[in-house]
């Protein structure tokens, strides 16, 4: 939050106001929510409201009469002579959110003389509202008067000055509210307030992103102090870095020697090929285990007889024709072979 030399600067317009100097040319006529009626049921603003209103009031092509005690109305309210005079004309009405219904009026240099000596403070408004939710409709006409039928409504003109310095009681309120945003005492000076101010002014607020205080497992409140012992916390841990790659090598190294093993004994590939393989099965190994499936048998192993008993009366297997060409494939001399499969 920061603040500078207006807020100083309000505190004045506002007390200009009070003495009587200046009309205001605007003024709230329905606050946002249920607003109070005296002797009767509340009746609720709401944005949907405040737009039909407006919406109402632009249609109609008209400014719309700020009379005296509700003389337009006739029957009680009118006066002696059977005039009803306007005190001002509202040109606009305007939406301004949280601060509810606004009126932007035209006085009549009289209504003008009987504000700026707050012989007239209040207004009251002549409006419809829907049966049940008893929600603004319309709003018909306003007049001005000191005795409102609705609660707590803002005064066209502000009281007169009954604080130190000609400040008003709006103005102190708004001067305690500042006070309190900037952590300081009511009775604070003006000096206090400011040197306070110009701290905030050349202290940037570090903003931290949700998404960061989440990744560190914090709680949105946790204040700067713990962010920073968090990070710290984690920078001292130890660098697993290396001991976890040479682990997943050595995985994907076992898991590399269990494809090509699977494939030679299934006779998907030759031992000369075997070192192609390795390459292949380490660095793609899904894309190996297609080739196995795919790939036809390039090696008989499951036509190699090696049962004790041929039928001669002699054990092992037989060094023939076939025998050879399977020998050939393998890379295995007939020499050795022999040597180790004896017939007897």
């Amino acid at each position: 939050m920061q603040f500078d030399d207006t807020i100083f600067a309000r505190l004045g317009i506002v007390a200009e106001l009070a003495q009587g100097q200046t009309v205001p040319g605007e003024f709230q006529v329905f606050p946002l929510g249920p607003v109070e009626i005296q002797g009767g049921d509340p009746v609720m603003v709401d944005q949907a409201a405040i737009e039909e209103v407006i919406r109402k009031f632009r249609a109609r092509g008209l400014d719309m009469v700020i009379d005296w005690e509700h003389q337009t109305e006739g029957g009680e309210f009118s006066s002696p002579d059977g005039v009803a005079p306007a005190a001002g004309w509202i040109k606009q009405l305007v939406n301004k959110g949280a601060q509810g219904l606004w009126a932007v009026v035209e006085w009549t240099d009289r209504a003008r003389e009987y504000l700026a000596n707050r012989e007239y403070r209040y207004f009251s408004p002549v409006f419809l509202v829907s049966k049940g939710d008893r929600k603004l409709v319309e709003l018909l006409r306003v007049a001005l008067t000191n005795a409102p039928r609705l609660n707590w409504i803002k005064p066209i003109v502000a009281k007169k000055p009954t604080a130190p310095d000609g400040a008003t009681e709006e103005a102190m309120e708004f001067l305690k509210e500042v006070l309190k945003a900037l952590g300081l005492p009511a009775e604070a000076t003006k000096e206090q307030a400011m040197a306070e101010i110009a701290k905030l002014k050349g202290t940037p607020q570090p903003v931290i992103a949700k998404s960061v205080i989440s990744a560190l497992g914090l709680a949105e409140t946790a204040t700067e102090s713990e962010i920073v012992a968090t990070i710290h916390a984690i920078k001292q841990r130890p660098d697993l870095t290396t001991e976890v790659a040479a682990l997943k090598s050595r995985l994907a190294e076992r898991d590399r020697d269990d494809l090509v093993a699977a494939a030679m004994k299934e006779g998907k590939i030759t031992p000369a090929q075997k070192e192609w393989a390795q390459n292949y099965a380490l660095n793609d190994p899904e894309g190996f285990k297609t080739f196995i499936a795919k790939a036809p048998q390039v090696v008989p192993v499951d036509r190699i007889d090696l049962s004790p008993d041929r039928g001669d009366g002699k054990g092992g297997a037989a060094l023939d024709e076939h025998q050879k060409a399977i020998n050939k494939q393998l890379g295995v001399s007939d020499e050795l072979w022999t040597k180790h499969n004896p017939k007897s």
